[in-house]
């Protein structure tokens, strides 16, 4: 073989080796371009876990301190802050704090009373905000014109409860004491009213709808709590909760835009959440005026102390408990 053939040959097969590493170099890179980085993973990783909907049970009560949550509920504000949320309707206290037991709820519309027993039982529970809740003391009798009246008058309620919290508060700020009146235990709401409608009480605490109701049938209301300085509805959460300062800041943000939204409407524009989940008879809600409704907020810390210092004198705690320890900062 000739000298220029063999080079010519050579050339040939280094110009196929020049070209395979070319393909091959182009291929290598066009995969690197197309592959997402390191960061890129890493964020999409972080993206879809942030996307992924937080699931919760909240326990309500059937009284208009529960509204906001069924508004937040009903206007899709949980699901456009990513949260999956179970609104559970009690009809009772007694059933609400039997769920918190036995750690069936992340959250739930209690007073601060209960919280004080939650503590007692070393549930972890925690005060988030104050509701928009209120007690009103009602009467049929016509000497009964005011609270220092009720000297010496009987009074149906049930005593270690928020509502007999409230009362002995209107008594001392009029200058009585427990002692000044008679507790006829009724533990159920519906019954107290009656008892006072028929006479066999002088008067009664309640809550909406029951206090609307007694109105409407007659009775006479001498006192009424102010939700903006007696906040004595809460929404308590579980330890779980409290410690996730990002899941309880969508929870309040939800919770603020129901607010908002339910001061720029009437009682009529939410009839079916207050006949089907609130327990208003339709008669009621139809002529009931809608309070107006505070955005997310601290219970008063004396007020809140006070609930606690009754709960100790009632027995339902052992010891002086500071309950500042027990309220959150309001989750922004």
């Amino acid at each position: 073989m000739t000298k220029n053939l063999w080079m010519e040959m050579l050339s040939v097969k280094h110009t196929k080796f020049l070209t395979a590493l070319g393909a091959f170099l182009l291929v290598v890179l066009t995969l690197s371009a197309c592959a997402p980085s390191e960061d890129a993973v890493k964020n999409s990783s972080s993206s879809a876990k942030s996307d992924k909907k937080v699931t919760l049970n909240i326990g309500t009560m059937p009284a208009p301190d529960s509204l906001p949550l069924y508004v937040a509920q009903k206007e899709g504000y949980f699901k456009d802050q990513g949260l999956d949320v179970k609104l559970t309707n009690f009809k009772s206290p007694k059933e609400r704090d039997a769920a918190i037991s036995g750690g069936q709820l992340d959250a739930a519309v209690t007073d601060v009373v209960a919280l004080a027993s939650y503590v007692n039982g070393d549930l972890g529970w925690k005060s988030a905000t104050g509701l928009t809740g209120y007690f009103g003391i009602v009467t049929s009798d016509d000497s009964v014109k005011n609270v220092a009246d009720l000297r010496g008058r009987s009074v149906a309620t049930l005593p270690r409860q928020t509502p007999t919290f409230y009362l002995y508060q209107q008594l001392k700020q009029n200058g009585l004491s427990a002692n000044d009146v008679t507790i006829k235990e009724v533990p159920a709401i519906p019954a107290r009213l009656q008892l006072v409608e028929q006479k066999k009480a002088d008067a009664t605490i309640l809550p909406d709808p029951f206090l609307s109701m007694a109105k409407a049938s007659g009775l006479k209301e001498i006192a009424k709590s102010d939700p903006k300085t007696y906040q004595t509805t809460i929404l308590g959460v579980d330890k779980k909760l409290g410690d996730d300062k990002a899941t309880l800041a969508k929870l309040t943000t939800a919770y603020n835009k129901a607010v908002a939204q339910i001061n720029k409407h009437k009682a009529s524009d939410y009839q079916e959440i207050l006949t089907k989940d609130l327990g208003f008879p339709e008669v009621v809600a139809k002529n009931y005026t809608l309070p107006h409704y505070e955005k997310a907020g601290r219970v008063p810390a004396k007020m809140l102390q006070a609930a606690f210092n009754y709960a100790k004198e009632e027995g339902i705690l052992k010891n002086d408990i500071d309950a500042s320890h027990y309220q959150l900062p309001v989750a922004k």
